[in-house]
């Protein structure tokens, strides 16, 4: 049983390609352009350092997709050995959203092959596309989004769902990172994580802001737990083309 329990939280390393979110590209920028991303936990550590890098681009049919290479440190606990990962996902534009697909998932699996020690994964996705808009409105309601994850790994199964809900751009306001200063769109919106793994499973919810740069993506981001207090910032600390 308690190995069970050590599985849920090496199977949320499968959620690694939600932080193709957490990145703010325009369209327009050139192959080569690099965002770095920060994420300081509330009691004043740094739990992920994130380097974005455009290493492809490709326009079809009125849409842009930027390939982007995305380079973390991420620590659990503050005294804990940094988990480091590479990922490759992939941000569409169209007309009228950013949209995150659910096949970046697929670049995860290797993840956690490593992490249980070679031992083969297969995972299958399915769901929604998480997207925010081009241009947002304040006073915009948008649609929730959720993605589900059947994961086997030699036999053992494991379930995982991903849900956004209460989505809407809540004010527009100035706001400053150490990355310079936008003007941006507020993004709130509540989380849901379940992990379940035979008959153990976990639920963690969440509420979150995130300042969105039209054209581009978020900035900077919090995160609430439950209860409403405070437990992580994560903001762009720098952004060369």
């Amino acid at each position: 049983m308690k190995k069970l329990r050590v599985l849920l939280p090496a199977i949320l390393l499968i959620a690694a390609p939600l932080l193709a979110n957490a990145q703010a590209f325009s369209k327009d920028d050139p192959i080569g352009a690099e965002q770095v991303f920060v994420t300081t936990e509330a009691e004043g550590w740094v739990s992920d350092h994130t380097v974005f890098k455009i290493v492809d681009k490709k326009e079809a049919a009125g849409r842009t997709t930027l390939t982007i290479s995305a380079i973390s440190s991420t620590k659990e606990k503050k005294d804990a050995e940094p988990i480091e990962t590479k990922l490759t996902v992939s941000i569409i534009y169209t007309a009228n959203e950013i949209i995150t697909p659910k096949e970046n998932f697929t670049s995860a699996v290797s993840m956690l092959e490593k992490e249980f020690d070679g031992h083969k994964v297969k995972a299958t996705f399915s769901g929604d596309d998480p997207a925010i808009p081009m241009q947002p409105k304040v006073g915009q309601k948008l649609a929730d989004n959720e993605i589900r994850a059947n994961i086997d790994i030699e036999g053992i199964t494991a379930k995982m769902t991903l849900k956004d809900s209460d989505r809407r751009i809540s004010a527009q306001e100035r706001v400053s990172v150490p990355a310079g200063a936008y003007d941006a769109y507020v993004l709130e919106e509540a989380s849901t994580a379940k992990v379940s793994v035979l008959i153990i499973s976990e639920t963690e919810k969440t509420t979150g802001k995130s300042w969105l740069v039209p054209g581009m993506g978020e900035v900077k981001s919090v995160t609430y737990d439950k209860k409403g207090k405070l437990m992580s910032t994560s903001e762009m600390i720098s952004y060369t083309k």
